[in-house]
């Protein structure tokens, strides 16, 4: 065998079982896995419901965001505003009454965002990407160029990481006591 092949060999040995300490044991700060999957999985077990959902990307990977629902006009105003800090898979679902074009803005926000706009069919209708806070006294409204009737904010880069397009479908995992 040459030595070239040894190598390789040695190398798939050693990644094999750090794979295995790390799946057993947990040794290290990473993870395989959508981490929202994880806690969904521990919530579920414990009788804790946690809203979430799921967005079938254009690989065909189900993406996990655990959301917090604005479902009142008084939620929705405030939104995300003044918070410094957003998980990976976290962010805020807006839901609307019904299908329409709603506008939205970045006043007193501290993080930039990425906008999910999804229609009443669950299908992603319009994305908005690496929107900034707003700086002075202007603040420009953001508007969509389709009819919707939910909006996922979420970190700004998640949308091009995670591999999300327009006409991706969205699966709601949301309390009814919400």
């Amino acid at each position: 065998m040459n030595t070239q092949l040894k190598i390789l060999l040695y190398i798939g040995l050693v990644v094999g079982i750090l794979y295995y300490i790390q799946t057993k044991y947990s040794l290290f700060d990473i993870s395989f896995d959508n981490p929202i999957s994880k806690i969904e999985k521990k919530d579920k077990e414990e009788g804790n419901e946690v809203n979430s959902l799921e967005i079938l990307n254009r690989d065909g990977q189900k993406i996990y965001v655990e959301v917090e629902v604005a479902n009142t006009p008084q939620l929705r105003e405030s939104g995300l505003s003044n918070r410094d800090i957003l998980g990976d898979y976290q962010g805020m679902l807006f839901v609307f009454d019904s299908q329409g074009d709603y506008s939205f803005w970045m006043k007193d926000m501290l993080i930039p965002l990425d906008l999910i706009y999804i229609d009443y069919a669950g299908y992603i209708v319009d994305i908005r990407e690496d929107l900034l806070p707003c700086e002075g006294e202007y603040c420009p409204n953001i508007t969509a160029n389709e009819p919707f009737m939910y909006v996922l904010e979420v970190n700004s880069g998640f949308v091009e990481i995670n591999r999300v397009d327009i006409g991706n479908a969205v699966v709601f995992n949301i309390s009814s006591e919400e």
